[in-house]
This record gives structure tokens, sequence and C-alpha cells, in this order.
């Protein structure tokens, strides 16, 4: 009964009165929609992407219930699956063989090669394992699959994916992969067999005979699938088991999990940053509910007159903003969800997995996402409108009648603000929780910290508005000026109707100059650590790459291309290094062994202040090894690099910044690498050219060298960091944009605000007119009065971005991604910032001043007579 009563009030009352505000009313559900779209989309792109990845890892990975695999780089030898064979509760045991190759259309041999994924099974073994990996069946109309094909080892079957690189009406293809021992690569050509269904990236399925020559590992073996006999418990069958030295067996692992929990600080930050826009469209829609109830004062003083009541009235505020919510909130989701579509379809989601051939379909069951971001456009709608709402419930409509004022307006305690300051700085430095802890990936201390840096920031505008009182106080002249002497005494009445004026304003350019700052200062330093990395003038490595347990690494350089590299007249010094994968602590980390110039690392903090113990080797490791191991400099570890190597003793010289992995790296020297391995290969290559020597003329001079020159890569640094910059502003592009929607609610929120307060002081206008002051001193009062607003908004503002900029890079960065960076301001743009704000302020103010200031303005100081 009461929800028909006020939507029947709604439909007479409401309506009618909104119609006449349509422009600000459409400006509000633009900010709901906005923000909600942005929110779901950036939701369905990220779990869309993990479960294509899932859904990748399971089909490569199949289903067994047992995995066997080597610790050592030569894998395991085919004898062990006699013994399994033997094995009366081993019902399948599937050989595995994994490595990488180029592919090339024998038919188009112009044509650019392309790196894919190689694994070789049994099909006969491995059919009831991976059947996402078996031939699939053909169109109509074409000719049978033969049942048999997956034995042919002149054959092979690509996925979707490798088919979509390979294009046109390939019938023959010709894979080139490198040996992991040697390095030496060699061409072998195959038939194009059916297809299979394997999702994820580029993937050749042959026969693991022809994969044995192809990658060179005759005899071995990378995996072994087990499926046990039904009703045998895989840990109690792995516990009688007996295995030769450096073969391990476990589990499947849970790969669509791990990719989760690799990528959840990644996933929350971009959802939190996509929330920015709903978060400030919520104090657009404060100002426009506000301006709303400030235009309508009159017309609900009247209706409480005539006998409806404060709690009426304040439902039917409520309802105008449900049901701008509601509306909002579905063209939102629906907006987001054709933007996730789009997003999938030409540019990828952004998890690392490149291009998704999937899309989103309804069966996938978003539904719970689109309740929660539905609710929560509604619930901030509704938020937003509280305040309205209690104005006109609390309001004297007597006095309201006679233009009085509401006289309803609250008062927060002076403290509230530095008290929410001290606060958030409290739990800025809040450290972070154990790793074993969940989310600890996840500075939700940050996030808190920054919450109530933002409310703390709202809550101390009326000081900032005293503070600029003082100041126009003391200008030369302003005692005597009638003009100032109004703003002063309208501002120190109304300081307080200042931190809802500004909200919106507040929050944007206080996020837009956080978000600034932060991407301003990963930028320099992403430049200055660029140039660090990489001193030298060019930069050699193998085309190839080799699968070296669960790590794909470049093939080694011929070492007699190596040794003709010093004698070549455009080289002036040659630098080599090692890429390699270490075992510290139980995890595996990037190893990089080259020569070390302490005075080039990009130190992440000081070097350790002693000396290197006697019988250690000095090693240098990221930042993300650090806090994966809790080490600092000064400490002393272990690491293990495979079996039949004993462990090396190392200490931590220094810690170092690596923006190109986030999942850790250690820096030792060439020389200690080669003395612990005795390995002598090499695959990455430092050039410094001769003087007079240009890149491109030493690239073709250098591949002469080479006996098969297309397998050397080769790339200048001036390419490096160029391609390196374009990676990180196509990166961050999306920030842009969500600042500029955010920035530009703020605006829109800040012109409503400003709109709202002239028209609610219309009789306040006319007196002054009739009092003798021109329409001109009106809109210069109007003028004086929103440049010192906006003038402490957007000083507040700077100093609230500064704050939440230095969280976000001393804290929210190296907590989530370990990365650390200086911080740099981009004085330029700032400037550029606030003066945008500022000037949109002053003219939205002036512009509803010329409405306030008209004849109307006048004629209504009748109704007070």
């Amino acid at each position: 009964m009461g929800l028909a009563r006020s939507l029947s009030h709604f439909a007479q009352l409401s309506w009618p009165a909104l119609r006449y505000q349509a422009g600000r009313q459409l400006l509000a559900l633009l900010a709901i929609v906005l923000g909600v779209a942005l929110g779901f989309a950036v939701h369905l792109l990220n779990s869309t992407a993990l479960a294509e990845f899932s859904s990748a890892a399971t089909s490569l990975q199949g289903q067994p219930d047992v995995v066997l695999h080597s610790d050592a780089a030569k894998g395991l030898p085919e004898t062990l699956l006699a013994s399994l064979a033997a094995d009366p509760d081993v019902q399948l045991a599937s050989p595995i063989l994994e490595g990488q190759a180029l592919a090339q259309d024998m038919q188009d041999p112009q044509g650019k090669p392309f790196s894919l994924r190689v694994i070789g099974w049994d099909v006969l073994q491995g059919a009831a394992l991976n059947p996402a990996l078996l031939p699939q069946a053909p169109a109509a109309g074409s000719a049978p699959t033969n049942p048999l094909a997956g034995l042919d080892p002149q054959q092979l079957s690509l996925n979707p994916a490798a088919l979509q690189k390979l294009g046109g009406q390939a019938q023959t293809v010709s894979l080139r992969a490198a040996q992991a021992d040697s390095g030496q690569a060699h061409s072998h050509t195959f038939s194009l067999g059916p297809a299979n269904a394997a999702a994820g990236s580029p993937l050749a399925v042959l026969d693991i005979a022809a994969a044995q020559v192809l990658l060179g590992k005759l005899g071995r073996l990378d995996r072994v699938d087990v499926r046990l006999v039904t009703g045998v418990d895989p840990e109690r069958w792995l516990a009688q088991q007996r295995w030769p030295e450096g073969v391990s067996a476990a589990p499947p692992p849970d790969e669509g999990q791990r990719m989760s929990d690799l990528t959840r600080a990644y996933r929350v930050n971009l959802s939190m940053l996509s929330l920015m826009a709903l978060f400030t469209g919520s104090f657009l829609v404060f100002a426009v509910m506000s301006l709303s109830v400030a235009q309508r004062l009159p017309q609900w003083a009247l209706l409480g007159v005539l006998g409806m009541t404060g709690r009426e009235r304040a439902r039917l505020v409520l309802l105008e903003a449900a049901l701008l919510g509601g509306l909002g909130s579905v063209l939102g989701l629906a907006l987001g969800w054709a933007t996730a579509q789009w997003a999938l379809q030409a540019l990828g989601a952004n998890l690392g997995l490149g291009h998704l051939s999937a899309g989103i379909s309804l069966a996938q069951g978003p539904w719970a996402a689109a309740g929660l971001f539905g609710g929560l456009g509604l619930a901030l709608s509704l938020l937003s409108a509280a305040l309205p709402a209690l104005t006109v419930r609390r309001m004297p409509v007597a006095q309201v009648l006679k233009g009085l004022g509401s006289g309803s307006g609250l008062s927060t305690h002076r403290a509230l603000g530095p008290v929410l300051l001290l606060l958030g700085l409290g739990l800025a430095m809040v450290p972070p929780p154990p790793k074993t802890w969940p989310l600890a990936d996840v500075p939700l201390a940050a996030y808190a910290a920054m919450l109530c840096m933002l409310l703390g920031g709202i809550a101390c505008v009326p000081w900032g508005v005293r503070g600029a009182l003082a100041l126009l106080r003391h200008w030369p002249g302003s005692q005597r000026h009638a003009l100032v002497l109004l703003v002063e005494q309208r501002a120190r009445d109304q300081a307080g109707e200042a931190s809802r004026a500004l909200a919106g304003v507040l929050v944007s350019l206080s996020l837009s100059v956080a978000m600034l700052v932060m991407v301003g200062s990963f930028r320099d330093s992403l430049t200055q650590w660029l140039h660090h990395m990489l001193p030298a003038d060019l930069y050699l490595r193998s085309s190839l790459q080799v699968q070296q347990g669960g790590a794909s690494l470049h093939a080694p350089l011929p070492p007699d291309f190596l040794a003709a590299l010093p004698s070549s007249s455009v080289v002036q010094a040659v630098e080599h290094q090692r890429s390699d994968e270490v075992l510290m602590g139980g995890q595996r980390f990037a190893l990089l062994a080259k020569k070390v110039d302490e005075a080039q690392l990009p130190l992440a903090q000081a070097l350790a202040p002693t000396t290197v113990p006697p019988g250690q080797i000095p090693v240098y490791i990221s930042e993300a090894l650090r806090d994966s191991l809790q080490l600092n400099p000064g400490d002393t570890t272990e690491m293990q690099l495979r079996p039949g190597l004993p462990p090396l003793k190392v200490f931590v010289r220094g810690v170092w910044r690596d923006y190109a992995r986030q999942s850790g790296a250690a820096w030792m020297p060439l020389d200690a690498y080669q003395a612990w391995t005795q390995d002598q290969r090499i695959n990455e290559v430092k050039i410094w050219l001769a003087p007079g020597q240009t890149s491109r003329q030493a690239q073709v001079a250098l591949r002469a060298l080479a006996a098969q020159p297309e397998d050397i890569e080769m790339a200048d640094s001036q390419e490096l960091r160029e391609v390196s910059m374009k990676i990180f502003d196509r990166s961050f592009a999306v920030t842009v944009w969500l600042q500029t929607v955010t920035l530009s609610i703020g605006v829109f929120g800040i012109a409503a605000s400003q709109s709202a307060q002239v028209l609610a002081r219309k009789r306040e206008f006319g007196l002054l007119l009739h009092l003798g002051l021109t329409r001109a001193g009106v809109l210069r009062l109007l003028a004086l009065e929103s440049a010192l607003l906006c003038g402490v908004g957007c000083l507040a503002g700077l100093g609230l971005g500064l704050g939440l900029s230095a969280v976000l890079i001393w804290v929210v960065n190296p907590q989530s991604f370990h990365w650390s960076m200086d911080m740099s301001l981009p004085w330029p743009r700032l400037l550029v910032l606030l003066l945008t704000v500022f000037t949109a302020g002053v003219l939205s103010a002036l512009l509803a001043a010329r409405q306030a200031a008209s004849k109307a303005a006048v004629q209504s100081v009748k109704e007070d007579w």
C-alpha cells in the first residue's frame, strides 16, 4: 500500500517537475551507467580470462590421478613406462613430451614464422586422459577422419589458435626446433592433419616418436600422466612407490587456481580502479538530487502544509533516487556486457593470455556479478539521496514558505576531518600480513586508508574555507569592499555546506591527481630502469626456444657464432649472459648469470654493508624474490639448479628492481655460474658497436657470421626502449580513460553543486538587487565566491591527491606487484588539471548566476511581502 501510494505521488508530483530537469537527470543517469558498466566489464573480462586459461590448462594437462616428471633437464627415461605398465594399480600411463618450435607454411615461404608449443603423445594411451588433443571430426561434406591419424609421425594436428596464425589453405607445415643441450636447430616438414580442440595459445600435437626426433630427446620423456585403477587412492599409491633419483610424482596441480592466485592483485586493483567512476558518480547524483530538492523547496513545503508527512516526503525523494539508480544499473549492466564482448573480440583480456577466442554467454551465469554491480549502483544512488531526503523530511515548512531557508543543515564535529586523515595515515603504515594469510597480496589496509583520507579531506573543507577567509581578510582594502564583506559573511555562515558542494570534485580531482602522479612516477622509473638494464647498443639471442623443466628458455647460441663475434669489425665489445631457472626456498625463480656492475644496478635498497663471506657467491635478488622468501641484503641462503649439482651457498648482496618479471629473479656473476655448473653455453649477448657503425649495418654484418641467420634474433637498445614504453602506455591506457571519465563526472558534479547553491539563493540575490546592487555586482559576487570555493577545492584536491599517490606508490604497488618506484611530480599536467577544474567550477557558477540575477529574482522577493 505504501509503495503504491509513493508511486502515485511520483507520477503526479515528481515526474512533471523532473521533466524540466531532464539534462541534469540524464547526467546523473550517465554517471551511474558508466560506473556500473566499467566495473561489470572489467569483472567479465577477468573472469573470462581465468575461465579460458583454466580450460586451456585442463585440455593440455588432462585428467590424470598422478603426474610424474623429472627434476633434471634431460627428462624421464622411457624405461619408466615399462614399470608403470607392469603395476596392476595403473590403468593408463600416457607419455608426454613438450617443447617449442617455429612454424612456417610451406606454401607461403615468405610468410613470417610464428612460435607455438609442441606436444608429443601416444594417442592410444592419452586419448582418455587428454580428449581435447584428439583430432576432431571434420566438417560436413569433407573426407572422414582416420581414427589412427594421431599415430602418423609425418602428420601434425593444430589447435584453433595455431590455425588462425597459419591462415590460408596450408597443406604442409615446417617446424623448426632447437635441442636443449646444444642449441643445434633443424627443421622437419609435416602434413597438416585434422585440427584438435585445445584452447589457449598456438599448439601443435605430434606423435611422440616424431616429437622426440624434432626436439632431440630420443629415449626421453618430459612427463607421464598416470590414471589409477578405480578404487586406488593416489596418496596411498604414491607412498608405496620408490622412484629413481630425480623423478618426482604428485597429483596434478590446479593451474587455474595458480593463475587466479598469481593475477589476484592485478584483478583486484583493476576492479578498484574501475569503480572510481561509480564512486565519483555517487557525488554527482548527490549534487543533482540536492539541486532538484533545492529548486523544489517551496513545493515540498507546500506539500507539507497540505498534509504530506516528513516521512512521505523523504520516501518520495528516495523513490526518485531508486528509480534513477535502478535504470542506470540496468543500462550499465547492458553496456558493460557489450563493452566486454567488444574488448574480447578486439583486444583480448589482459591477463597475459593474449587474444581470447571465447566470448561471454548467458550460460556462463554471471548473474551473481550482475546482481552485485547492479545492487552497488542502486545502493550508491540511494546513499547519495539520503541527505537531500533527510533535508526534506526535517525542514520547517512554514519557514521555507517564507523564504527563510530550510534550516536543516547537518553539521559534523570539527575534529572529524583530522581524525580521519590520521586514521588513514595509520592504516597506510600497517605492515603487510604474512604470505600465508588469505588475500595477503591485496592491500586491504591501504584501500581503507585511502577511503579514510578521502572522507577526511571532505570533512576538512570547512577548515580550508576558514583559512582562505583569513587570507582574504588580510588582503589590502578588503575591509572597505562590500562584495568582499558579503563573501566573507556568506562563507563563514555556510562553511559546512562547502563540504557537500565540493565533495564530488574533491574526490574526482584527488583520485585523478593520484593516478596521474602514480603513472607518471612509474613511467619515469621505468625509463631509468631501461637505461640501467640496456647499456649496450645491440642485443642478440636465438629465435628458438627450448623446454627446460617447467620453463621455456631461449636456445643456446652456436659456439662458432659466439667465437666469431669479437673479431668482427663492427664490434667494439661483447658481453655474454646465460638465462636459467633456479630453485630457492622450494620455489623456482629466473636466474640471470652475467657480468655484474654494482654501479649500474637498478637498486631498490642499499647494498649489504658487509663483505661477502668466504666460500659464498654474491647474488642480487629482485623485490618479488625478496618478499617471497623474506630475504634481505646480508642474508645467506642456498640455490639448487638441478639434480646432480651440489647446492650453492649464496650471499644476498643487494635487491634490485625488476619491472619485467613479477615472479622473482636473481642475478649472479657469469663466471661463478660457469664454475658451479661447468656449463659454458650462452643464450644472450650484449654488443657495443665500433665507432661510426649503425645498428642496421651491424645487424647485416653479424647475421653473415651465423651458419643459420634465421635463427638469430637482434634488436638495438633504442628499439627495445620504444617497444617497452609502448607496452607500458598500452597497459595504462585504461587508467587514462578511467581518469577522464572520473574527472568529467567530478567537473559536472561541481557544476551541478554550484547551480544548486545559486538557485537556492534566488531570493537572496533578488533582495540584493532590490537594495541597489547591480546585476554585474551580483555576478562579481558569485565569481568571487566560486573562485574562493573552487580554489579551496583545487588546493585540497591537490594535497589529498598527493597523499593518495604516496599510498599507491609506497604501499599498494610494492605489496600488490612487488615493484617500488621513485615519486616524480608532473607539475605541468597537474597545473593544467587544476586550472581545468577551477575554470569549470567558476564558469558553471556564473552561468547559473545569470538566471538567478535576472528580473525574476527581484519579483521573487514579493513572495515574502
